[in-house]
């Protein structure tokens, strides 16, 4: 009997080690995570503010705008505008004031795949007084004429009108001399031409030569000024029906990628010292 409470003992001990070892095991069992994105459709710009301080003549210094698709979906056909019409309502020449003059038309740009600068959105006013020495020959009704600046270059332009006495009008003409200007006839002899298309807000033309080569040139009705831009799509007005305006980028920008456009301020002479107006870029994508 003593061997054999000896013999249930030690089985006692046996099975309680087992139960008590068993406490340490794992037991497998998953969930599974779905995770879905909302549609989002959004581009950010950065960074928010770009300065520059620039001497008259001179391109000021090169910084960069990044266009990062910071939504859910692809986004393409991305263009841009600038605020210039708003910024620069009325003729600034004369006047004596910088604050008159729109910080936008001084801006040029150029995408990551082109190494050529455009102006964002430059306007250039009619003159009011005759510079001399110009030959409009070629121009059917002259009626306007003024200088495209460039920093510290100058070529000089002209509009003839057309039907109703307007720029966006049947027999509307504009020209653009191919000489830097130096005073002379031979620099101020533009060969007129007539516009590519119109509406209700502008006549348009697409130089494929000249100073102007690859940008459009849209001249308001009553022929006070020309605007100068590339990259602009909108379709009020209707600044893509010109055939020279460009998408910055065409193909998708996927989700989380980005395009970096550099930007400089081309300082033409002849502007006062102080502040110009300031302007606001935006970009566009579809």
């Amino acid at each position: 009997m003593r061997g054999l409470s000896r013999l249930l003992y030690l089985a006692i001990l046996v099975v309680s080690f087992a139960l008590f070892s068993g406490v340490g095991l794992a037991a497998d069992s998953s969930s599974t995570i779905n995770v879905t994105i909302q549609s989002l459709s959004e581009i950010t710009v950065t960074p928010a503010t770009l300065n520059w301080t620039g001497n008259l003549g001179q391109q000021g210094v090169l910084q960069t705008l990044t266009i990062r698709n910071t939504g859910s979906q692809n986004v393409s056909n991305i263009y841009s505008f600038m605020s210039t019409l708003s910024d620069e309502p009325r003729r600034p020449y004369g006047t004596g004031n910088a604050i008159n003059y729109s910080s936008g038309g001084v801006i040029a740009l150029r995408n990551s795949s082109n190494a050529a600068y455009y102006f964002a959105g430059r306007i250039e006013w009619n003159w009011t007084s005759d510079p001399g020495n110009k030959n409009l020959a070629s121009f059917i009704s002259p009626v306007s004429y003024g200088f495209f600046k460039n920093t510290s270059y100058e070529y000089f332009w002209a509009l003839g009108n057309g039907t109703n006495g307007l720029c966006n009008t049947t027999g509307a003409q504009f020209g653009i001399s191919t000489y830097i200007d130096n005073g002379t006839v031979s620099t101020r002899t533009p060969s007129a031409v007539g516009f590519s298309t119109s509406d209700l807000d502008y006549g348009y033309w697409a130089p494929a030569s000249g100073p102007l080569a690859g940008s459009c040139i849209a001249a308001a009705p009553d022929c006070s000024y020309i605007y100068v831009y590339t990259y602009d799509k909108r379709a009020s007005p209707n600044f893509g029906a010109c055939p020279n305006s460009e998408f910055l980028q065409v193909p998708p920008l996927v989700s989380g990628d980005s395009h970096v456009l550099t930007l400089s301020a081309f300082i033409p002479n002849g502007i006062p010292s102080g502040y110009l107006n300031s302007s606001t870029f935006t970009v566009v994508a579809s």
